[in-house]
């Protein structure tokens, strides 16, 4: 135990027997209960403060609330321990993050009621029972993740049991069927709502094809579960009697087969009865993007135009025609851009350089700096988001950055820093495969190969038996990791399907991705495409270099100005040297008084001795070391001198 945790546990005794002895008639306590899962990791009573503030790392805390209780438990207490606790100041509040290093899902109640705030905001009178717990309060669970559009799911909404550690039905809340919102990550589209019945019981049926959330409303829709909508496949030939009784046989895909109709009708030595696998068709969804292409070259919004615009670069495509490319660069050369958060300055700048655009000088923009701006000494943008890192070092690595550069290595240490032991980065199978792409981009020393291995195994345990990972655009994001990784998607098999088994169900015959929504049609069509490239998007884009700092006008004015003093001291330092060598040939033998320097001259070259006060002497030496190259008789170097007559330094 350290010194100020003795300090502090004896405080807290101090504090017990001042309650206990000398105010009885006064005591207050706390029954404290906190539970891991199936474990009770600690029960007792805990004195409350005496109405006031304390501190807790450097910032205030009511002594009454709930977090002051759990402190004082864990003070006193050597059997576990707070292992992170966070401060924000955008909110003046704390988080308790981390107990026993296990991590974001602690929860509390106050007499077995759920407070709705912070445990530092939480404040108590005495008496009260608290359970802390780590569990989410709520959770779903789905009859099948993976449903045709013929099929129903049962969603089953579940409380915890915090005191016996079980889950019970839940009831009068609301279940929704959603999609991402583009416009705000934080409220999902809401496509169906049911509230569930009795048994706690929400059927959902008539769903369209494509990639789903289901959660509970009432707690924002966190966390979620995926849910998959396939259409039925069609009926095939019957099968012969020799395959009766082993089932369809699966049939064989040709090497780079991605991007071609590949099936038993085009393939020798096909067997009937066989099973087709459907293919994604490249050619087709670069088609579907480029109808989309507004006049004006964009795709609707700037979310939409600059994932299109990386996709259609990614894509070795005969449809990628040059006039609907002229028409992207005069786009983004014209039109002034409308984000302003620092994830939409990196997506813009990833497409502009996926374009060949300059990301230090778009229409006037240098949005390198912008993102450059945003370092705070430790990492980019917001310091409780790793996203806006992850995407600044995939700019940034390919605009002449490198890990020599400091804000570069620290950023990547906070990356390091922000991955679960689970491997994931933000539990979310996107971000893992966003971080596993720019890691591999930068030098492999022992820490980030084993990022990068706990990552893929991460990626692994995640994958659904359909080959994804539970949507369209979470598996566009992995096979982009596994790209970085120098992997083959179709090694990635999970239940007989691959990822490319996995998209290639949700292309429609236009060749977009199937969605009731147009824009999201493109949007996910978009992050397919760049998956199924091979390329990772550090690999798409172009490299910049770091340019030559800008100079103002006025800058460049005294520069000037500075230049014809060098050009007038030149042509000065030119006349004067016959005026020098006239001067030295007259005095060769002379000896000079205590100030003076001998000096030889010889046919071939002069060789003076420093003087202390000689301005002639001086200016010699500078000559001579024009001439020879040579600094060894000067204090300064002629160039030195040159500049200290002109700057005065």
């Amino acid at each position: 135990m350290n010194n100020l945790k003795r300090i502090a546990l004896v405080y807290v005794i101090l504090l017990g027997y001042i309650f206990n002895v000398a105010h009885a008639e006064d005591t207050k306590s706390i029954n404290l209960i906190i539970r891991d899962e199936g474990d009770i990791i600690f029960e007792n009573s805990t004195p409350l403060r005496p109405t006031g503030t304390i501190e807790l790392n450097g910032h205030p805390l009511d002594a009454d609330s709930v977090l002051s209780v759990l402190n004082d438990a864990d003070i006193a207490d050597e059997s576990w321990s707070i292992t992170d606790l966070q401060y924000f100041e955008s909110f003046g509040s704390f988080y308790v993050k981390c107990i026993n290093n296990k991590c974001d899902n602690w929860q509390y109640v106050v007499d077995d009621a759920s407070p709705g705030v912070g445990m530092d905001q939480k404040i108590l009178s005495g008496g009260e029972e608290i359970y802390v717990y780590f569990s989410p309060q709520h959770r779903i669970i789905l009859s099948s993740n993976s449903i045709t559009t013929a099929e129903s799911v049962t969603v089953i909404a579940e409380n915890y049991d915090y005191r016996n550690n079980n889950w019970e039905l839940l009831q009068g809340v609301i279940i929704g069927l959603t999609q991402p919102n583009p416009s705000d990550p934080f409220s999902p589209i809401e496509l169906q709502t049911l509230t569930v019945n009795d048994s706690g019981q929400a059927i959902f049926s008539n769903i369209a094809s494509g990639s789903y959330n289901i959660g509970i409303k009432e707690d924002f829709y966190f966390p979620t579960e995926t849910l998959t909508v396939i259409d039925p496949p069609e009926p095939g030939p019957s099968s012969s009697s020799s395959d009766s009784g082993s089932g369809s046989r699966r049939s064989s895909r040709p090497s780079g087969s991605v991007g071609t109709n590949y099936n038993s009708e085009n393939s020798k030595g096909s067997v009937l009865g066989a099973e087709t696998k459907k293919e994604f068709d490249v050619e087709k969804a670069v088609e579907f993007l480029l109808s989309q292409q507004k006049e004006n070259g964009s795709f609707g919004e700037e979310i939409y135009t600059d994932w299109a615009t990386i996709a259609l670069m990614s894509a070795n495509s005969e449809n990628q025609k040059l006039a609907p490319m002229v028409k992207l660069v005069k786009h983004f050369g014209e039109s002034e851009m409308k984000g302003s958060l620092l994830t939409d300055f990196e997506r813009h700048a990833m497409a502009l350089m996926s374009l060949g655009l300059n990301p230090y000088n778009t229409n006037g923009e240098n949005y390198v700096e912008k993102i450059t701006a945003s370092f705070d000494g430790k990492q980019f943008g917001d310091i409780n988001e790793d996203n806006d890192d992850i995407f600044a070092l995939i700019v940034l690595k390919n605009a002449g950055f490198t890990e020599t550069d400091p804000m570069i290595l620290s950023s990547i240490n906070f990356i390091l820093g922000r991955q679960k032991e689970n491997g994931s980065w933000d539990e979310s199978v996107d971000m893992t495969g966003a971080s596993v792409q720019t890691l591999t981009s930068f030098a492999q020393n022992e820490q980030i190969k084993k990022a990068l291995a706990k990552a893929k195994e991460f990626l692994k345990q995640s994958q659904k038996n359909t080959g994804g990972w539970g949507n369209v655009s979470s598996t566009a994001w992995a096979m982009g990791g596994i790209t970085a990784l120098g992997e083959k998607r179709e090694d990635w098999e999970k239940g007989d399907k691959t990822p490319l088994d996995y998209l290639a169900e949700f292309q429609e015959a236009d060749g977009g991705i199937k969605n009731e929504y147009l824009q999201n049609r493109i949007w996910e069509t978009a992050y397919v495409l760049t998956a199924l490239s091979g390329k990772t998007w550090g690999q798409i884009m172009q490299k910049f270099d770091k340019p030559v700092a800008n100079i103002t006008l006025e800058e460049k004015e005294a520069l000037e100005q500075k230049l014809e003093r060098v050009l007038a001291l030149l042509e000065e330092i030119k006349t004067e040297n016959k005026t020098i060598k006239l001067a030295l040939a007259k005095n060769t033998a002379t000896e000079s008084s205590q100030n003076v320097a001998k000096t030889e001259n010889t046919e071939k070259e002069n060789k003076t001795v420093k003087t202390e006060n000689s301005p002639i002497q001086n200016t010699a030496t500078v000559i001579n070391a024009l001439e020879e190259n040579k600094n060894k008789q000067t204090e300064k170097g002629w160039f030195a001198n040159l500049l200290s007559k002109i700057f005065s330094f």
